[in-house]
Formats: structure tokens, sequence, C-alpha cells
């Protein structure tokens, strides 16, 4: 099951394994969702339930996503850290 502080964990890990600490610069933070197992791509609940934590994550100002080309509400590429 995906929860907000799943997401924001794995955005949190990937930051701090990046340059972007050290070097205290502006960089984004990807996050490839469709990598991740907590991601079904065959399952329409765990997916649905999935984007809606992110469009919340988003609403409360915490991350941007993008979704793939030509596949809107199908996939979501990125979690970007602000």
């Amino acid at each position: 099951m995906v929860d907000e502080n799943m997401i924001l964990n794995a955005l949190l890990d990937k930051y701090e394994a990046s340059k972007s600490l050290v070097e205290k610069c502006n960089r984004r933070i990807l996050l490839k969702v469709e990598a991740m197992e907590e991601y079904d791509i065959e399952d329409f609940e765990a997916k649905t339930l999935f984007h809606d934590v992110i469009f919340d994550l988003e609403k409360e100002g915490l991350v941007l996503y993008a979704w793939k080309k030509h596949e809107e509400r199908k996939f979501v590429t990125r979690n970007l850290a602000q």
C-alpha cells in the first residue's frame, strides 16, 4: 500500500544520495515511479491510489509531477521535489 510518507521518503533518499546535498545546487530530484515496486501498472486500483497520493502531495506543494508523453492518467513519469 502506498502512502505519502513512502513517496516522500523515496524522494528524500534520492536527494541524500545525490550531489545536490553536498554542492547545495538547485537540481531537481527525479523519481521514476514506474520503477518503484509499489507502483503496479497491472492493478488499476493500486495505480489509481498511487496517482491520488501524488495529486495530494502536489496540492500540498511538496512535489510536482508530469505524465509520460501521450499517456496522460496512465503513467506518471516523475515527481519533482521543490
